[in-house]
């Protein structure tokens, strides 16, 4: 029983990175735009292609992580800035603006779909034998996992309180209209949110596949839940709440896998979910897209 259990926190804490980054970026993205992008898990997706893409022509997996990171920023601007400015120009809401990104999602993974013919492939990279520590079992590919999720974090921290661009994020966050009246360059602000929100969704997806060692047009979407879960529960605009956030549904779920099979740990992310919306409904929908997105 105690093996059971300590070996599905170790599981959880592996698969808790993996929602960490992803809702990192998810929560910068959603604190400072109101943009609660559903889109976001056709970008992971696009991320663990470009990485599966990378390997299979003999690129080192560490520039696969780099190049999904890449893919994740491009594609999260071009959508920032060439649709959703359009929908905020118009003063779409958070549930308007929610249902475009539901649809830029479902072209996402269906175009996906269409080209990978509905075929998953095998990502095994980075595999080698496992390292047990008393009941605890795990690769060091996973270690890995944990450490990337760790640096990560702290990196953006940093990012968001030692630096300059961090504390005008931080600034718009609080208060846009303010952080404009005191001259910081919300248009840049704003890009700067979309790439570094991208990358890291792009990175989430490449690690989230190294986990996984597989990849198909609905990766993504099937990952999305837990990572809006996470950011939500964490509180918007908040890298440390969806660290915390990711660390409890990660445990949870792979406690509830343990016990109970596969399936009731989906149902247990989504359950989540369910509960986080149900007690924070006002984090989703009382806001608008915030005006600087419109610039």
């Amino acid at each position: 029983m105690f093996d059971t259990l300590a070996s599905s926190v170790a599981f959880g804490v592996v698969l808790a990175s993996v929602i960490a980054i992803a809702a990192m970026g998810f929560t910068v993205q959603f604190g400072l735009t109101n943009v609660l992008n559903l889109s976001y898990g056709g970008v992971m997706t696009i991320g663990g292609f470009v990485a599966y893409l990378a390997t299979s022509h003999g690129i080192s997996a560490w520039y696969g992580l780099a190049l999904g990171a890449v893919a994740g920023a491009i594609v999260t601007l071009l959508l920032g800035r060439g649709v959703f400015r359009v929908y905020a120009r118009r003063g779409a809401k958070v549930f308007e603006m929610m249902m475009v990104t539901l649809g830029l999602g479902l072209v996402i993974d269906y175009s996906l779909q269409a080209i990978s013919r509905n075929n998953i492939y095998q990502f095994t990279v980075l595999q080698s034998a496992p390292i047990k520590w008393g009941p605890i079992i795990l690769t060091p590919t996973q270690v890995i996992v944990i450490a990337i999720g760790a640096v990560i974090f702290v990196a953006l921290e940093a990012l968001l309180r030692l630096t300059k661009m961090g504390k005008a994020l931080r600034a718009m966050a609080a208060d846009a209209a303010l952080a404009r009246a005191c001259g910081i360059r919300t248009g840049w602000v704003i890009n700067f949110t979309w790439l570094l929100s991208g990358a890291l969704c792009g990175l989430a997806g490449v690690v989230y596949i190294i986990n996984t060692q597989s990849v198909g047009y609905s990766t993504g979407e099937l990952f999305l839940p837990l990572v809006i879960a996470a950011a939500i529960l964490g509180g918007a605009g908040s890298p440390t709440g969806a660290v915390l956030a990711a660390l409890l549904m990660g445990i949870v779920t792979q406690i509830v896998a343990a016990y109970g099979g596969s399936l009731y740990s989906t149902a247990a992310g989504f359950g989540i979910l369910v509960v986080v919306l149900l007690s924070r409904p006002s984090a989703v929908l009382t806001k608008q897209a915030t005006d600087e997105l419109a610039l």
